[in-house]
């Protein structure tokens, strides 16, 4: 009898080696496997409708010019040894007509003039206006180019050259060197456009400050961070009062979680594509990962430490992991106490747009993990264990969507970028396009609708 109890024992030893405190097993461990990638890239679509106010853009312009010299020129020597002295003013207010990529200006002028003339130095001074024709466009390149015409010239005080005998007028000698000069001034001031306004340098510091990363909140770790890939503008239309255009803008927006967490390489300034017209609204797709280590964190702060009872019989949780089976996520938790070894929970993870979050709702224990269970600690199913669990597996995407909506339409109501410069928007609507498992994070598509508008008033 004491031979038949012993080899019973020994027996139960080798069959249910993990019944005893002390010895591990643990239940059969799911795959990690993943679909195939075949998510398209998320676009985005902003368009940002430019409003141009002609009255303040050239109130901001006179006032800038006002009582500073336009050209000077106190040398005899210089520009090839002319043997002329010129100092060039604003005399009045420069008025503007623009229409489309055409403007029309009138640019009044007063002259001073000295003359070497060998024997002696001959002075005069008049005061005229400028009316001239500016054709400009915007290259692909981000250069500009511009075709200029001195259309005509008036005089508002005729040239007089002041002698030691009195002021001679010198009017019809003044009218033929302008009209002369013309072709040249206009060549001169194109070539002076051509090299001192390029846009390139401008608009890539927007590009590369636009892709800086941005820490939304520093309790979950939470990044934002857009990556353009293509602009384009519209064509210029104005009016009396406005310059408008739209500028089109695609690109990636990615949010992640995390300490030091992955970011989109930045892309480098593209071309400017010309487009004949643009959407009315930004469209904003949002990839919202939260990287199974960030995961893993936010559920062990939870779950670590807790112990479950079921009678005389506890479990504590030792560590956690998790990884992908598909469509599904798998929660790897290390027990030990009564049960020594892993066991394993599966669920499928969905956004709860009411609390704002991700959550696995449908968590339960693994298909094998559940058989192994019944064999060996049937006594775990009555435990709250997989409740507490599936309290655990909820993922902040922030404190609350709504909030964050209201922060930006806050911020879209009068965003001054610069003196002048206000950028105003609509925050239409956040809502949630579909939750999936990555090889490494849970993901959640984001899609946002609104309105932008950017305003200039001076410069």
């Amino acid at each position: 009898m004491k031979a038949f109890f012993a080899l019973a024992l020994l027996t139960s030893m080798f069959l249910f080696p993990f019944c005893k405190t002390g010895q591990y097993a643990s239940a059969p461990k799911p795959p990690e496997n993943y679909n195939p990638a075949n998510e398209p890239a998320l676009l985005s679509s902003i368009a940002v409708p430019v409003n141009i106010s002609i009255k303040e853009l050239l109130n901001s312009l006179n006032t800038r010019l006002s009582g500073q010299a336009l050209y000077e020129d106190y040398s005899y020597s210089d520009n090839g040894n002319d043997g002329l002295m010129l100092n060039v003013w604003k005399s009045q207010d420069i008025t503007m007509f623009v229409s489309g990529n055409t403007i029309k200006y009138r640019l009044p002028l007063k002259l001073w003039m000295k003359k070497n003339l060998l024997v002696a130095d001959a002075e005069a001074d008049a005061e005229l206006a400028l009316n001239m024709k500016t054709t400009f466009y915007i290259n692909p390149d981000w250069s500009l180019s511009t075709h200029t015409e001195v259309e005509y010239h008036e005089w508002l005080a005729k040239p007089r050259l002041k002698t030691g005998l009195g002021n001679i007028s010198i009017e019809t000698l003044a009218n033929l060197a302008l009209n002369r000069s013309k072709s040249t001034l206009s060549q001169t001031l194109d070539r002076y456009v051509s090299q001192q306004l390029n846009l390139r340098p401008y608009v890539e510091e927007v590009w590369t400050a636009l892709q800086e990363p941005i820490l939304l909140d520093s309790a979950y770790n939470m990044w934002v961070k857009t990556t353009p890939v293509s602009i384009g503008m519209t064509p210029i239309v104005s009016g009396w009062e406005n310059i408008r255009a739209t500028i089109a803008v695609e690109c990636l927006n990615d949010v992640t979680f995390g300490a030091k967490p992955w970011f989109r390489q930045n892309s480098t300034l593209p071309g400017l594509q010309h487009i004949s017209e643009a959407p009315d609204e930004f469209q904003i797709r949002v990839a919202t990962d939260v990287p199974f280590p960030e995961a893993e964190r936010m559920a062990k702060n939870m779950m670590i430490g807790q112990v479950f009872e079921s009678g005389k019989k506890k479990v504590k949780v030792e560590d956690i992991q998790l990884w992908g089976n598909n469509d599904r996520l798998v929660v790897n938790t290390k027990l030990s106490g009564s049960f020594n070894g892993n066991i394993y929970f599966i669920g499928r993870p969905q956004f709860n747009p009411d609390r704002n979050q991700i959550e696995v709702r449908d968590l339960d224990f693994h298909v094998d993990t559940r058989s192994f269970l019944l064999r060996s600690a049937a006594w775990l199913f009555q435990g709250t264990i997989k409740n507490q669990m599936k309290n655990a597996m909820t993922f902040p995407l922030e404190n609350n969507i709504s909030e964050l909506k209201t922060s930006v339409q806050q911020s879209l109501d009068h965003y001054e970028l610069q003196p002048g410069v206000v950028l105003s928007g609509v925050v239409d609507s956040i809502t949630v396009e579909n939750t999936r498992i990555t090889p490494t994070s849970i993901r959640v598509n984001l899609f946002s609708k609104g309105r932008l508008n950017l305003d200039v008033r001076g410069l």
